[in-house]
């Protein structure tokens, strides 16, 4: 990673595949005292029935219940093999039911080769771990998972040459949860269509709703396999009304383009349904009169990992509930009350009425009676806390939160981390095996905060060989982890992980404050029938969906210098080369979204078109059926060779994405002014530290030359500066000087965005930016002081690039190193890092810096060789 902007959203990028996360579940009823018995099965059984008949066909799910007697927790993804035919199956946890008896829930969908003439049973202690755990409601007693047998029963035969058309087995509206059961303007109703087994979803099909005398179209979002259903969502628009409650009409599933089919991807569904009545509970009034949302309640959703108490490095969540829909710039905060200080929780996420907020415990941290919440803490700090329509303001009022006495603080109490499960995070792309060039993934959680350096690992069992799956990341309690298949591998029975496979191979794995190392035992996982792997095959990756990746910045119009993102997903990793394009259909034009940039593991590549003035559509935008080319590039599996299959259905013309490049262009405004950094220890900022300001308009924009952010530090004015911007974003940041001192905390006045002979402008490059906003309040926990400088210190150090090809550098390769300060660092002279490389040590030359990021770079030569991948020696 050579540029400052890579550089600096590393971290941004492993808080990323965070969410895409291990499961982790809890059943478990509220207890008074802490429960110590270990739960036991109380029974196993089969609870689907085959949609057609005795016989469960090619895709459709196999549930299992394991039910218990007392309450359990459950995380990573346990298993239960099942016997179909003479072969083992394994049904993987996917959540839970019940609450005087809790039950865990597994699944398996059947593949082709499946075959019982006499029905499916399951062996005694059939249920494993599989490197999770299920602990009793204390979360610490083991469960007991003994168990017995289920024998073949006729109901549930299996044949998995069968394919009979997956068909619509429920549709199902989610009321509205406002206190009327009306939905306003702006609120989205969303529609469930469950089928009766799984399906494979592409281009754009949407459901016809009945709205008063309107039919209206709730859009293809996205679809679960696990449970079969697929969502839809319309939003509600300023005519609508419907005082009898919103209806479906009887087949109002269209594909309208697209296509839903079998996981075959060419057995189409059958898409007839009943009609679903009017429900008075959703009604609609589209009126712009919107009631400002409200506190509802406030709660703490979290628990500390051990015991009564939150240690170092944990996170406290918290949740804000409204009594309506509501949308957020997420920079609003919540003032939280630990012992005699008031911390500040973060907003990170949101649901249909709720705000979710989090806090981690920093050192000096204590509250003996548990954390409170004031009256009244919750606050914009910059941003917006709207109703549906996204203009309403909500009311922020509230009541106090008392102490919670199992929510106490010691943020000098650090107890080493533990893993509580390893597992695999992803099944092959296709059937039971991973091919050539395959990325296997493996998540390790642990029960607390953790930071990682390094090269850790773990092991993996492939065959006879043992191969290490690279350390690539992590969320706050997980690590993540991955091995890319090469020729020679081979497993017919599944890849296993042996028990304490997770090693630091020169780096660190340790809790929150750096030092207090982490506890690496764990138990085996073993071998699994979907997971083999042959490393002799490439598949050609498939085309699995095409689909938008953008809005319009406002309302449903692409505007003049607008970007319009498309993404192509395909079903395993693809190497590209070139410039292979979209066609799209704006108007009765054929324009180009030409290749832009492809994500995480690689399977998803993006496409980009930028609207010119002419460009004119009033019905939105369409992608014609097979209209990803090469265009001279290419597109391969991971070999480089294997040619991709790029067919698709056609995405229909959406009204959410019509266009207008006429040269009447909306000034963007700000949305939201606020702080992204914190000080690298305690509560305030040294000499050298960089504090960073983020500002988000309400649509694309574009800058030039030098705008700045006018801070108060103290009884002085000070400039952040721009340094880099996102499409509707722009970044500033000052370094304190030796001068500065506010014990108050930092603050930014109204209307301090300033052009300083730069320009901000809406994505045409000539409409100037609406560059007013409102005031940013003082903060307790950024105070400034510039006579204080502590050292600099490495927080993390990595491996940033990866081998051109496969998971091996080749000669004239550059492996790049970057090292991440809690602080900005001046570089001068040419320090290196050390690498090992097999037995020798190489080394990394220093090639920049950029505030508190350092990177460093080395050229394989001809003699190097490493079989088990490059390490970096402690304090390298």
């Amino acid at each position: 990673m050579s540029t400052a902007w890579g550089a600096r959203n590393l971290t941004g990028f492993f808080f990323l595949l965070a969410f895409t996360a291990l499961l982790s579940f809890t059943a478990a009823a509220a207890f008074a005292e802490p429960v110590r018995e270990a739960p036991a099965v109380s029974s196993i059984a089969v609870v689907s029935s085959p949609a057609r008949g005795d016989t469960y066909e090619l895709g459709e799910i196999i549930e299992v219940a394991v039910e218990f007697d007392i309450a359990v927790t459950a995380t990573g993804r346990p298993q239960v093999a099942l016997t179909i035919g003479t072969e083992t199956r394994l049904a993987t946890a996917y959540g839970w039911g019940g609450h005087s008896h809790p039950s865990l829930h597994f699944s398996y969908t059947v593949q082709e080769a499946d075959r019982d003439e006499d029905g499916i049973s399951i062996a005694a202690n059939a249920l494993a771990l599989d490197g999770g755990t299920i602990k009793g409601p204390d979360g610490t007693t083991d469960a007991d998972l003994t168990h017995e047998a289920v024998a073949a029963g006729g109901g549930g035969k299996v044949d998995g040459s069968l394919t009979s058309p997956p068909a619509v087995a429920h549709v199902s509206l989610m009321s509205s949860r406002d206190g009327d059961g009306t939905y306003e303007l702006g609120e989205t109703v969303e529609v469930f269509v469950q089928f009766n087994k799984t399906v494979t979803v592409t281009g754009s099909p949407k459901v016809a709703l009945t709205i008063g005398d309107e039919t209206r179209y709730a859009a293809y979002s996205r679809s679960w396999p696990e449970d079969r259903s697929v969502h839809f969502s319309y939003t509600v628009q300023e005519g609508d009304r419907d005082d009898d409650g919103i209806s479906i009409p009887a087949n109002g599933l269209i594909l309208d383009g697209g296509s839903i089919t079998a996981d075959d991807g060419t057995t189409d569904a059958d898409l007839t349904h009943t009609p679903v009545g009017p429900d008075r509970r959703m009604k609609v009034d589209g009126a712009s009169d919107v009631a400002p949302p409200r506190v509802k309640r406030i709660y703490i959703d979290s628990s500390p990992e051990r015991g009564d108490t939150y240690q170092l490095g944990e996170t406290i969540r918290i949740v804000v509930e409204f009594d309506r829909a509501v949308k957020t710039t997420r920079e609003a905060r919540l003032a939280l009350t630990i012992g005699i200080q008031t911390r500040h929780a973060t907003a990170f996420g949101w649901g249909r009425h709720t705000l979710d907020f989090q806090y981690t415990v920093q050192a000096g941290d204590r509250d003996e009676d548990g954390v409170s919440i004031p009256a009244n803490a919750l606050s914009l700090d910059g941003g917006t806390i709207t109703a549906a329509d996204g203009t309403t303001n909500a009311l922020l009022t509230h009541e106090a939160m008392a102490p919670d006495g199992d929510s106490k603080v010691n943020g000098s109490d650090v107890t080493p981390p533990r893993v509580r499960a390893i597992r695999f995070d992803y099944s092959p792309a296709r059937g039971d095996t991973y091919e050539l060039g395959e990325t296997i993934e493996v998540a390790v959680e642990f029960d607390r905060a953790v930071q990682a350096s390094g090269e850790p690992r773990v092991a993996l069992t492939i065959g006879t060989e043992t191969r290490h799956a690279a350390f690539r990341g992590w969320g706050t309690q997980r690590l993540y982890f991955e091995y890319t298949v090469q020729e020679g591998d081979r497993d017919e029975d599944g890849i296993t992980i042996r028990a304490n496979a997770l090693s630091l191979n020169g780096g660190t794995i340790t809790a929150a404050d750096g030092t207090t190392n982490a506890d690496l035992t764990h138990g085996s996982v073993a071998a699994g029938g979907r997971r083999k792997v042959n490393g002799g095959l490439a598949s050609p990756p498939r085309v699995t969906q095409i689909y938008f990746g953008s809005s319009p910045a406002r309302g449903n119009t692409y505007e003049l210098g607008e970007e319009v993102r498309v993404v192509v997903d395909f079903d395993k990793v693809v190497n590209v080369t070139g410039r292979p394009h979209v066609a799209l259909t704006i108007g009765a034009e054929t324009r180009y979204a030409t290749l832009s940039t492809r994500w995480g593991n690689d399977r998803y590549v993006e496409f980009r078109y930028v609207v010119q003035e002419a460009d004119q559509d009033e019905d939105g935008i369409g992608i014609p059926t097979n209209a990803l080319a090469l265009n001279g590039g290419s597109i391969t599996a991971s070999d480089g060779t294997t040619g991709a299959d790029l067919t698709h259905a056609a995405v229909g013309p959406e009204r959410d994405r019509k266009v207008d490049g006429s040269s009447d262009v909306t000034p963007p405004r700000v949305t939201a002014i606020y702080f992204d950094s914190s000080p690298a220890r305690g509560d305030t900022y040294e000499l050298g530290e960089t504090v960073e300001v983020v500002v988000t308009f309400d649509g694309g924009v574009a800058a030039t030359g030098e705008p700045r952010v006018a801070l108060s530090i103290g009884t002085e004015t000070r400039y952040a500066t721009h340094f880099g911007w996102g499409s509707d974003t722009l970044y500033f940041q000052y370094t304190v000087q030796e001068g500065d001192r506010d014990e108050d905390g930092i603050s930014i006045p109204a209307n301090s965005l300033l052009l300083d002979g730069g320009t901000i402008t809406a994505p045409d490059g000539t409409t100037p930016a609406d560059l007013t906003h409102a005031a940013v309040g003082a903060e307790v926990g950024s105070k400034v002081n510039g006579s204080l400088v502590a050292p600099p210190r490495v927080s993390n150090i990595l491996l940033t690039s990866r081998p051109g090809r496969g998971d091996t550098y080749a000669r004239g390769e550059t492996i790049e190193v970057g090292v991440e300060f809690n602080r900005t660092v001046s570089v001068t002279g040419t320090p290196r890092v050390a690498l090992t490389i097999g037995g020798q040590t190489r080394h990394a030359a220093y090639s920049g810096s950029w505030g508190e990021y350092a990177d460093f770079s080395y050229v394989v030569q001809e003699d190097d060789r490493d079989e088990d991948g490059i390490g970096i020696p402690a304090n390298g």
